[in-house]
């Protein structure tokens, strides 16, 4: 494949990622719903009263993509969502031009590179997830970003990918675990190679030079220098409770946890924290699965084991989607699973950079497995997932020329 054939191929594929993430968001209800209180929290910093709920700072959600989205709300007032949308299509066709872009960088064929980014355009989880603001869309932007980086390498690429890797982190906690293992990975790699292991220490100084302002705003704003949120004890707790393991792990059928049972423990969480600060809280709720974990380690591990198998669904809950719904998405997922597990047992995913891939994978799903987890949670992984996809032992073109 020439180099103008691959700029067209990209170029195509970028444009039918923007065509169906636009098809998407202008069908069915709750399109640009703000679940998470990402664009009160914006409207909080475009008024200039910093990240702050109901009049309190607050470090509960984490800041980048509030901090992206007060320059819309600051200037489209109402009628913000638009901007989302369009915030939502550039991040979209970027990931869709960075999955291409890091898989020709880490050594991939154009062909296989094109693959790649045809799997970010078309995933079904990571299309729905850009109708909401949530952070799903802006994470597997920096995720792709971080890759490309990586994938470039030199001073250079660990500069980029740290950066990137921060800046993740900054929009979604759980993918600063993953950005850790691979600067522990880079290192390893490089440990006989004096540069390489030089680049592994740029990238964790990029990416700790990202989070350090936003550590140091916590420690003046809530009295302690949090890295990452005061979020994490309340999802922890969310999917780690007898309530739940009652409700959902011991059911006879697929349940979803919502209802009455699941307002009677978020209004008893509520009650019990009323009077702790973000910080108390957070550290509340986690000790207190923690000692459930102690307690009942089958249990808990069961549980983590059913987090993982929502995790890595091939379709979504029959208790919430339609089993059009349902069909659609398990007809992309299974060939994408076995792309996957091909690529992953493969000799190129366990070489550096491609390694990278794998291991971004590997240390959110760990998170995954112990917090609140369901199919959207993936979403991030898609240009990773692509990556070592597209990897897999598929030749769509013979001739020698268009393999390069």
């Amino acid at each position: 494949m020439s180099d103008a054939r691959f700029r067209w191929a990209s170029l195509v594929v970028i444009v039918l990622a923007l065509a169906l993430r636009g098809l998407a968001m202008s069908r069915g209800p709750a399109c640009f719903d703000d679940p998470d209180n990402y664009l009160s929290l914006a409207r909080s910093l475009a008024e200039g009263k910093g990240l702050s709920l109901a009049g309190r700072p607050t470090a509960y959600r984490p800041p980048l993509y509030p901090i992206m989205l007060a320059p819309l709300v600051a200037a489209l007032g109402s009628c913000a969502p638009i901007g989302v949308a369009i915030l939502h299509l550039v991040l979209g066709a970027g990931t869709t031009w960075l999955a291409a872009a890091s898989a020709r960088a880490m050594g991939l064929s154009r062909p296989r590179s094109i693959i790649a980014a045809f799997i970010v355009a078309c995933d079904p989880v990571l299309i729905a997830q850009g109708r909401s603001v949530m952070t799903e869309t802006t994470t597997a932007f920096f995720v792709g970003l971080s890759l490309f980086g990586i994938g470039i390498g030199g001073g250079r690429g660990a500069i980029v990918g740290g950066l990137a890797a921060g800046l993740a982190a900054l929009t979604r906690p759980s993918a600063l675990p993953g950005a850790c293992l691979v600067a522990v990975a880079w290192a390893i790699a490089g440990r006989r190679k004096p540069p390489t292991l030089a680049h592994a220490g740029v990238y964790l100084m990029a990416m700790a030079a990202v989070i350090a302002p936003w550590a140091v705003r916590n420690l003046i704003v809530m009295g302690e220098p949090i890295c990452t949120t005061t979020h994490g004890g309340y999802t922890l707790a969310l999917a780690n409770n007898p309530t739940y393991y009652r409700d959902v792990l011991d059911a006879d059928s697929d349940r979803v946890w919502t209802g009455h049972d699941q307002w009677l423990w978020w209004d008893q969480v509520n009650r019990e924290t009323a009077a702790m600060t973000e910080p108390e809280a957070d550290r509340f709720l986690r000790d207190r699965v923690v000692r459930l974990a102690l307690d009942q380690p089958a249990e808990f591990a069961r549980a983590s084991i059913d987090r993982l198998t929502r995790f890595w669904a091939i379709a979504p809950s029959a208790v919430v989607y339609s089993r059009g719904v349902r069909l659609v998405v398990a007809c992309w997922t299974i060939p994408l699973w076995l792309a996957l597990a091909v690529g992953g047992f493969g000799a190129s995913a366990r070489q550096w950079p491609v390694v990278a891939a794998g291991i971004t994978i590997l240390g959110l799903t760990g998170v995954q497995a112990l917090y609140w987890t369901d199919m959207r949670m993936r979403s991030p992984l898609v240009p990773a997932i692509a990556i070592v996809a597209a990897g897999a032992g598929f030749r769509p073109w013979t001739r020698s020329e268009d393999r390069r």
